[in-house]
């Protein structure tokens, strides 16, 4: 019988006995809301209450669940009073947010305990058919069932290790209610958002100014969009008022959905400053290309605690003169990380240039590898990087099919807002030490932050992490690439590599390579501990010499010459 299956069992049993002792108690609370609120728990966290102790935390949340101020969110952290000496309760703080029901509310209150370092022990979050009076008073609750006459009302309730601090609290429940506000507003503007962007491709279909291949592909890419691959959290429009090179944007705050309601939110940033205008976006607005994709400066709240992903679409007047841009935020789906780069509009184009420029036969061995490269190529990178960079990483990358090797692909943003550093490691060398000492040292080189890192882990014997080092001001180092693999090959170098290298020195190519074969896995741990790699040398000198008439010798080891005897 498997742990699992008898875990099962316990929870269930836990929760039919608080539901006993509810019905004895409190008359107030439903009969089944202990099942419903615990029922879909996993049974291993639940486990660890006892049946008192859900009767208790069930009757709190219904007492609270009892009335919700309409069109609010409800947000309760409280320190659950054990019911016994025993209780697991006086070492949580539970969470509680109750909202109608809507898209990214678990996920978006995770990514909050998640980035402020909470540790969470159980998770529930059942949906509630319920009536309430026009101010929020519950006026009858029907559980799990489902009903078109009915509200339906998403209870999370979550449990994480005690908050002892009041300002941590404070900041916790603060952000909280950030979040859900984001994600109200997202929700309420999403169909507004949707016909946005259909306007905004009509009017590009209407009024053809660039030239016809970069148009299309703009449209199509944009039609991608709307096709439900991108999460969107935000639009607003920019008047472009000024000259051609020296222009500003200026917003117009009233043409606002979403996030970008909000007159203060700002996506895009110079140094430390929020702003409207960048060089990046200025260069964009000088080119015959209808829009942009690259990574705001901002988070997002809404689902994914990451970058948002930036769409900028140029507006243009009857007469082809540049009157602004629509600027689109958001979040792209999985489907843009798992599909094919072919059925990408914008993403084809760029492969198809790189394909080509290679002249490798489709078919061949060659062809296949590159293509599958660039498959597997960092999707976010792949939106934001430029023809020629990608052809030399590209090609780069598919050299290390056939000689593995410590590899570090650096892309320095020309505007100097971030480095993004491709780091391919041996496998069996990848860990999560080796991982911050590699992101240390590209954030000391590039006089930066890390402010992300992606693992990825191929097929072979490679381990490839894709740093973003982000930076505030000044103009970006830049470091040449044989230094930043030399680096890297020191940090993930074992002493098994300092041995090769030693016995290398001293022995020609073929003797050393049967010796590194025969005693780079020789030594004990101990001995790796205690003896450098060069030091090695002389014990496999004397190892070397050992014959059956001279089966034994002696080496006297004092690891510190200049110690002296007592």
């Amino acid at each position: 019988m498997s742990n699992r299956a008898e875990d099962a069992r316990g929870a269930a049993a836990i929760i039919d006995q608080a539901g006993i002792i509810l019905r004895g108690t409190e008359e107030s609370v439903p009969a089944d809301y202990v099942a419903d609120l615990f029922g879909r728990a996993d049974p291993e966290d639940l486990v660890a209450y006892d049946a008192r102790d859900l009767a208790s935390l069930a009757a709190q949340s219904y007492a609270a669940f009892a009335r919700r101020p309409p069109g609010q969110s409800a947000i309760r952290l409280f320190d659950p009073e054990p019911t016994s000496a025993a209780s697991q309760l006086a070492s949580v703080t539970v969470i509680e947010v109750v909202n109608e029901n809507m898209p990214f509310l678990v996920d978006s209150v995770l990514g909050v305990l998640s980035e402020q370092g909470l540790r969470v022990r159980l998770v529930v979050h059942p949906i509630l058919t319920v009536e309430r009076e026009h101010e929020g008073t519950l006026s009858a609750y029907r559980g799990l069932e489902h009903s078109d006459q009915a509200a339906r009302e998403s209870m999370i309730h979550i449990h994480v290790d005690r908050l002892g601090d009041e300002p941590r609290r404070a900041a916790l429940e603060a952000e909280l209610a950030t979040t859900l506000a984001d994600v109200r507003i997202c929700v309420a503007d999403w169909k507004p958002m949707q016909e946005r962007v259909r306007a905004i491709i009509e009017d590009l279909k209407s009024n053809p100014v660039l030239p016809v291949t970069e148009m299309a592909e703009g449209i199509q890419f944009l039609e991608w969009l709307a096709a439900n691959n991108f999460t969107l959290l935000g639009i607003r429009d920019y008047a472009y008022v000024g000259g051609v090179a020296e222009g500003q944007m200026e917003p117009e705050f009233t043409s606002g959905l979403g996030i970008l309601r909000d007159e203060n939110v700002r996506i895009l940033r110079r140094g430390t400053d929020l702003v409207v205008m960048t060089p990046e976006l200025r260069e964009f607005l000088m080119r015959p290309v209808p829009l942009i994709i690259t990574k705001a400066n901002v988070r997002s709240r809404v689902h994914r605690r990451i970058y948002m992903d930036y769409v900028g679409v140029k507006r243009f007047d009857r007469n082809g003169q540049l009157i602004g841009e629509a600027r689109i935020v958001g979040l792209f789906t999985s489907t843009a990380y798992t599909r094919s780069t072919r059925t990408i509009p914008y993403l084809r184009r760029k492969v198809d240039r790189v394909l080509t420029r290679a002249g490798f036969d489709p078919d061949g061995h060659s062809g296949k590898a590159l293509v599958n490269v660039l498959e597997s190529y960092p999707r976010d990178e792949l939106f934001q990087i430029d023809d020629e960079t990608l052809f030399s990483h590209a090609t780069a990358v598919m050299q290390l099919e056939d000689r593995p090797r410590v590899r570090v692909l650096p892309r320095e943003d020309r505007f100097h807002r971030f480095v993004s550093v491709l780091v391919y490691v041996p496998r069996d060398r990848f860990d999560t030490t080796v991982r911050l000492a590699i992101g240390q040292h590209l954030a000391t080189v590039y006089e930066g932050r890390v402010s992300a890192f992606y693992p990825f882990f191929p097929e072979g014997p490679l381990t490839r992490v894709h740093f973003i080092i982000g930076r505030s001001e000044g103009e970006t180092p830049r470091i040449d690439r044989a230094d930043l693999e030399a680096a890297v090959a020191r940090i993930v170098r074992t002493w098994s590599d300092g041995l090769g290298e030693a016995i290398a020195l001293i022995h020609v190519p073929a003797r050393a390579g049967e010796l590194v074969a025969r005693y780079r896995d020789a030594f004990s741990a101990a001995y790796r501990e205690a003896v450098p790699a060069e030091s090695a040398i002389g014990d496999i000198r004397i190892l070397e010499g050992l014959s059956d008439t001279r089966p034994l010798a002696i080496d006297f080891y004092r690891p510190n010459p200049t110690d002296r005897l007592e």
